[in-house]
């Protein structure tokens, strides 16, 4: 492992996935190993196999150790947002007189928040924005001149019971130096740049298990929600109502079309033993439809919760495996929200799978506070 390669590990709701990468020409990223796992993830707030959380994490990291031919020292872990939660505080600090800002006046004003919470710890934060005396809003005020200053800081904080059981697995393994960071709020920063970051991101993490609904602005997150329904839910839904095995399920969803209207003898067509059985298009359909309406009456839910609002004009930016990928999915959704929806772009075209945004998301933020 050369000293500008970093290497994380990323919860996903259905795999572990470690990548080792480094910086490459024109800030891109040069991924020099990808190497996922499969496990049952997570619910709830709560790992679904706690036991064999240790063996799989384990598994993962040996594999990308010989793969490479290296030895991991250094990690960072991106946790997902059912473990963290956000908070924003609006500070302020007058000078006697005019003063130049500098780097030291700005944390202290990060310094300055108190959350005492015994059951979380802080993993992340960032300024939304800042203000310079009475209405003078900037991204950045480091070198300017004024007397007050007053800032919307975020945090996101995470729980403790997850930091302190990953901790002690990977210091079994040999991990001695773990830095940990919000997928989320690392997709924030990866996904989008600072002009986009500065009218707003409104984003949609929809995974094989969990979904999480962002709302973040500058360098901060405003708002942060998860609730585990995703992907495997549909296929779940398919496997119940078409009483078919569930792998044969999820060979059925990547054959679904939500754009057409289905004739009542339009079939789609799985193999089961072998044997070709035909799936009636119509119905198939209607299943899919009714988890994708659960999913979206969900994110709903998760607007009118939230303490900061936003632009009405502002579009969804999508991504993950759980909606993106079914043809007509994205389509719908915007039609049950009443919003424009985007598939998020992974920046250099380094791959089109959404649901490779998370891991490549911690990569980079792995990439920037390393180098």
């Amino acid at each position: 492992m050369t000293s500008r390669e970093v290497v994380i590990l990323d919860f996903g709701s259905q795999k572990l996935s470690v990548l080792v990468g480094s910086r490459d020409v024109n800030n891109t990223i040069n991924v020099k190993c990808t190497y996922q796992e499969n496990y049952e993830g997570f619910m709830d707030g709560e790992f679904i196999e706690p036991d064999k959380l240790e063996e799989v994490i384990f598994s993962c990291i040996k594999n990308v150790e010989k793969i490479c031919d290296m030895r991991i020292k250094d990690i960072v872990v991106g946790i997902p947002t059912e473990f963290c939660f956000c908070l924003c505080k609006n500070v302020s600090k007058t000078f006697l007189k005019q003063k130049k800002i500098t780097k030291k006046d700005v944390d202290l004003l990060f310094d300055s928040v108190e959350i005492p919470l015994k059951t979380h710890t802080i993993i992340n934060k960032g300024s939304v924005y800042y203000v310079l005396g009475e209405s003078n809003k900037v991204k950045n005020p480091i070198g300017q001149v004024e007397s007050k200053i007053t800032a919307c800081l975020s945090f996101i904080l995470a729980e403790n019971n997850f930091l302190n059981t990953i901790s002690k697995i990977l210091a079994k393994i040999g991990v001695d130096n773990i830095d940990f960071v919000c997928s989320a709020y690392a997709q924030s920063l990866y996904l989008f740049d600072e002009e986009e970051r500065d009218k707003y991101v409104l984003m949609v993490d929809c995974g094989y298990i969990t979904t999480t609904v962002m709302l973040a602005r500058g360098e901060g997150v405003l708002n942060l929600t998860s609730f585990s329904l995703g992907g495997g839910f549909i296929s779940a839904d398919l496997s119940k109502c078409l009483k078919i095995p569930f792998s044969e399920a999820e060979q059925l969803l990547k054959k679904v079309v939500l754009c057409i209207e289905p004739d009542e003898l339009d079939t789609y067509e799985i193999m089961i033993d072998r044997n070709v059985v035909p799936v009636s298009m119509k119905v198939a359909n209607a299943i899919v439809e009714s988890r994708i309406e659960m999913i979206a009456r969900a994110i709903q839910k998760c607007f009118n919760s939230w303490q900061y609002n936003f632009p009405d004009f502002i579009p969804i930016h999508l991504t993950g495996g759980g909606i993106s990928f079914i043809k007509g999915g994205k389509d719908l959704l915007s039609k049950m929200l009443g919003k424009n929806i985007e598939v998020a772009q992974i920046p250099y075209n380094i791959t089109t799978k959404t649901n490779f945004s998370s891991c490549m998301a911690v990569l980079n933020y792995a990439l920037n506070i390393k180098n």
